[in-house]
């Protein structure tokens, strides 16, 4: 990836994260976080990844706006970075938080089976 390329995904994502400030309904319950984007090789699309800290249906409520505010979310971006063409954007939900948890919680149960085991077999 050019360094011009990591410029722009990294400008995207800070000018995003400002404009969801400003989108209604979005910041009630549950807390949404970017955690990443990919700009395609043509910079015509970008897929803005989030996380939802919160319940299911908040997470279905959250994309519901977002996919709803896409189109509005890149008319601020036209105008706030004046670029020859702003990306397309869609968003998607980022489970790698909720899969480190459940790796994290296996490891923790292996670690007090194994504990357990070990207290078992001691003479």
């Amino acid at each position: 990836m050019s360094k011009r390329h990591q410029r722009l995904t990294g400008l995207f994502i800070q000018e995003i994260t400002l404009a969801l400030r400003n989108v209604h309904g979005l910041n009630d319950k549950g807390l949404l976080t970017i955690t990443g984007a990919d700009l395609s090789r043509d910079d015509k699309t970008l897929d803005v990844f989030y996380s939802v800290l919160g319940t299911p249906e908040e997470q279905a409520r959250k994309q519901r706006i977002l996919t709803a505010n896409s189109r509005e979310i890149r008319t601020i971006l036209f105008k706030r970075l004046r670029l020859k063409s702003v990306p397309e954007i869609s968003f998607k939900f980022d489970e790698t938080p909720q899969k480190a948890a459940h790796i994290e919680k296996l490891l923790d149960n292996l670690r007090s089976e194994h504990d357990t085991t070990d207290e078992n077999t001691r003479p």
